[in-house]
């Protein structure tokens, strides 16, 4: 199942000032990309933010990847992604049934 996770800094963290936050956000990031689960990732021109595109098997499980160090600073949006091929395929279904 795929998820687009949208992140934005809290207002409160400021990464240049706060050692603390580099040393826990810097290494989880890591083991993040790391973890077989994130299909893309960036970072966004206009905001303290960015994204990831992950590939988890359950909602639940985002608390596991992200954990509390990106939790405890940064807001996540998340949203479940249908690829065009199977809204292509659903379309074409309802079509058929005259719907």
């Amino acid at each position: 199942m795929l998820f687009h996770i949208s992140t934005k800094a809290h207002d409160a963290v400021f990464l240049d000032d706060d050692k603390r936050v580099r040393e826990a956000v810097g290494p989880h990031l890591q083991r993040l990309m790391q973890s077989g689960k994130v299909r893309e990732a960036g970072i966004f021109s206009d905001t303290r933010g960015g994204f990831f595109l992950v590939d988890i098997d359950t909602p639940e499980e985002l608390f596991e990847l992200f954990g509390p160090e990106v939790y405890a600073n940064f807001a996540l949006e998340a949203h479940p992604v249908t690829s065009m091929e199977k809204i292509g395929e659903l379309l074409q279904r309802w079509a058929t049934e005259g719907r």
